[in-house]
């Protein structure tokens, strides 16, 4: 019951206090709401150019074969792992028909 209270109480707060923030502005807003600006000089203020490098600074085309590469390796390695423990499986059971023929004949 505490538990349901306290949700209670702290659901009430969250929503009685966001509407109290949202109308306080700052007195810059106000100063600044209050001056009129033209169209063109509005978006002077929001957007400026910025002009980048022509060519990439980081050799991605390398980076990619070297990725490539290393996962070709790691795949080679495992499809040779899974052959060598395969070949020993095949190995074992061999060896145990072999000793079920031989208990089977006594």
């Amino acid at each position: 019951m505490r538990a349901l209270v306290s949700a209670f109480v702290l659901c009430g707060t969250l929503l009685l206090s966001s509407p109290v923030l949202a109308e306080d502005t700052p007195a810059e807003e106000e100063a600044t709401s209050q001056t009129e600006e033209t169209p063109a000089e509005e978006r002077a203020t929001q957007f400026v150019g910025v002009k980048g490098p022509d060519a990439e600074s980081v050799p991605g085309g390398a980076l990619l074969l070297a990725a490539y590469a290393v996962i070709w390796v790691l795949l080679f390695l495992f499809l040779m792992r899974m052959r060598r423990l395969q070949q020993q499986t095949a190995e074992e059971l061999e060896l145990l028909s072999v000793e079920i023929r031989a208990s089977e004949g006594r």
